[in-house]
């Protein structure tokens, strides 16, 4: 009885610790398992705009490309940045230009756009290589990378997985962020890149 009540708190326990709520853009298709007891700051602006309006398809592309830069949908971090310090796990969800036609030249452009990365980070470096996954039968990009990162005369060594969704003439990426070896979130990260779910 004892053994049995010890498993069961175990699994709770568990359980408590990913306990999901789901982050949802429904206009751009996308939604996914974001940690219910993380920080978020959405931006509610943009979100709102974009779930609102009965944008044609072609309007949708056409507001997302005009963008000049990155628009952040949403942040999450694992902890309040004003009770911790130094470097916090973080989710980041934006959209991006992107003007690919197909997945081998999309896979080819965020190849090439870590070009610019080791210019402007110390020690970049690739853990995994950006490849091709199939999420909801279709072709995403999934890569790691690791860089060093100078902040305020400290030096810290971070870690980025990262996932990029194409979409017409944009993209969703999907970036988590944490200092190298002093957390390890990289199977937590599987388990997100899993919860996606893409219907156009």
């Amino acid at each position: 009885m004892k053994t049995k009540l010890i498993v069961l708190f175990i699994f709770i326990s568990l359980f408590n610790g990913y306990s999901q709520k789901r982050f949802e853009a429904k206009k751009l298709g996308f939604s996914i398992d974001v940690p219910k007891d993380w920080i978020a700051v959405e931006n509610d602006e943009i979100l709102k705009n974009l779930n609102s309006y009965d944008f044609t398809q072609e309007q949708l592309d056409e507001l997302l490309k005009s963008y000049n830069s990155s628009v952040n949908l949403a942040s999450f971090t694992k902890y309040d940045s004003k009770k911790v310090s130094g470097i916090i796990p973080t989710i980041k969800i934006r959209t991006n230009k992107n003007e690919t036609n197909n997945s081998k030249d999309f896979l080819k452009f965020v190849s090439n756009s870590t070009e610019s990365a080791k210019k402007s980070l110390s020690n970049f470096k690739f853990i995994d290589s950006p490849v091709i996954i199939k999420i909801s039968n279709l072709d995403v990009i999934k890569f790691s990378v690791q860089f060093t990162l100078n902040n305020g005369g400290k030096e810290y060594e971070i870690v980025s997985n990262s996932c990029y969704i194409p979409k017409n003439g944009y993209y969703i990426s999907l970036n988590f962020i944490e200092e190298f070896n002093k957390e390890d979130n990289k199977l937590f990260f599987e388990e997100l890149i899993k919860s996606i779910v893409l219907t156009n």
